[in-house]
């Protein structure tokens, strides 16, 4: 069988994929990658370097034809849509198609009958983001924990016999990256992580934002890294973001808008203490239990409420007055929260992650074998 993993979105989602394609060519299939654009290549080789033996062949989406087209004219910011009915005729030689996004399902009824299409998540929040009812039109599903797998099933959007449960794949990854990684700061100084949201109406960078990188610049107590999702300021102009990074204190405030380090768990493997709104990073920043604070900045009512179920594993505040007292009492008071840490963990991501890219490579490979010249007509 001829296996193609497909990257048309964000770059960063090749983290929660590649390995499994990794872990699939280790097994003897024949594995392919494609991706929409030069900047996924560095993403593409970081996997590569950490899988010895592993290489690929790589085809660049989107280089010519419509997709190109509208790409120089700036008439569409991310053309997936041009780029996938561009490749359709490169994409229907694949026996199966693996992506970590959604918008493919587009094209599902213009593949090959033979093609399987397979969807492995980019994330494991609690927000109701990730029940979507394009994940009908998977023919396989990973997911990445129990939590998830109950709520799916709930939905509708996940069926017996066509989704396994494998852990959470970045994490799995990042195991393997993080030993080759210098600290943040060279100090000696505890650091949080500031990670807010991108979207506006659910982010606290509107209201806090400013007030908390003014906070920690006239305090020696921490360090601080602010590391937002990278769509925070994809729409932004060179000055505004150029005025935010002016705001960095050298040994002590690290401002990151844009890099590869937002991804890479950089991050949330090397601080101390996590500092959010209701970004999905945070399961990552618990892969190693530690302390949380979370930052209620629209006054949600949110108690007992699972879009915010994460909210239960630190203090929350509403105001940042509360900030140096809660900043101070957290790691005493992570003895309070550390038990459901570990049990939210094993439920989004299946607890101990090493082995998810393995597994997710198994359960896709038994799925494809089960099925190997069925009639997907009725699926």
């Amino acid at each position: 069988m001829r296996i193609l993993f497909l990257f048309i979105g964000e770059p960063h989602q090749i983290f929660h994929a590649l390995p499994i394609a990794a872990e699939m060519a280790a097994e003897g299939h024949q594995v392919e990658v494609a991706v929409a654009s030069p900047d996924h290549l560095r993403m593409v080789d970081q996997v590569a370097d950490a899988y010895p033996g592993f290489a690929p062949r790589v085809t660049l989406l989107g280089q010519r034809g419509i997709s190109r087209w509208l790409r120089d004219r700036a008439l569409i910011r991310h053309p997936r849509l041009p780029i996938l009915f561009g490749a359709l005729g490169f994409l229907r030689q694949f026996d199966a198609i693996v992506v970590p996004e959604r918008t493919t399902t587009a094209i599902r009824h213009f593949l090959s009958r033979r093609t399987h299409l397979i969807f492995t998540p980019h994330g494991a929040g609690d927000r109701a983001i990730m029940l979507d009812p394009r994940d009908r039109h998977f023919d396989f599903v990973l997911v990445a924990g129990k939590k998830s797998e109950q709520r799916l099933l709930e939905a509708g959007t996940i069926r017996p016999g066509h989704y396994a449960v494998n852990g959470y794949v970045k994490l799995d990854l990042m195991t393997r990256l993080q030993k080759m990684r210098e600290p943040l700061f060279d100090n000696g100084r505890p650091t949080v992580l500031y990670a807010p949201h991108f979207h506006r109406g659910l982010s606290s960078w509107d209201r806090f934002g400013r007030d908390i990188i003014d906070w920690f610049a006239g305090q020696d107590r921490y360090n601080l890294v602010v590391a937002p999702h990278v769509r925070l300021f994809a729409e932004a102009g060179d000055a505004a973001r150029d005025a935010i990074r002016q705001l960095a204190v050298p040994d002590k405030i690290l401002i990151d808008l844009q890099s590869d380090r937002l991804f890479d768990m950089s991050y949330t493997s090397g601080a101390d203490i996590y500092l959010g709104d209701v970004s999905s990073q945070v399961y990552e920043f618990l892969g190693s239990p530690r302390p949380c604070l979370f930052l209620n900045a629209h006054r949600v009512d949110w108690v007992g409420d699972p879009d915010y179920l994460f909210w239960t594993l630190g203090d929350v505040i509403d105001d940042l007055t509360q900030l140096p007292f809660a900043l101070n009492q957290a790691p005493a008071r992570h003895v309070h929260y550390v038990d459901a840490q570990c049990d939210r963990l094993a439920e989004s991501i299946g607890g101990d992650p090493a082995g998810a890219a393995q597994r997710g490579a198994e359960a896709i490979s038994r799925f494809l074998a089960k099925n190997a010249g069925q009639d997907k007509s009725g699926g």
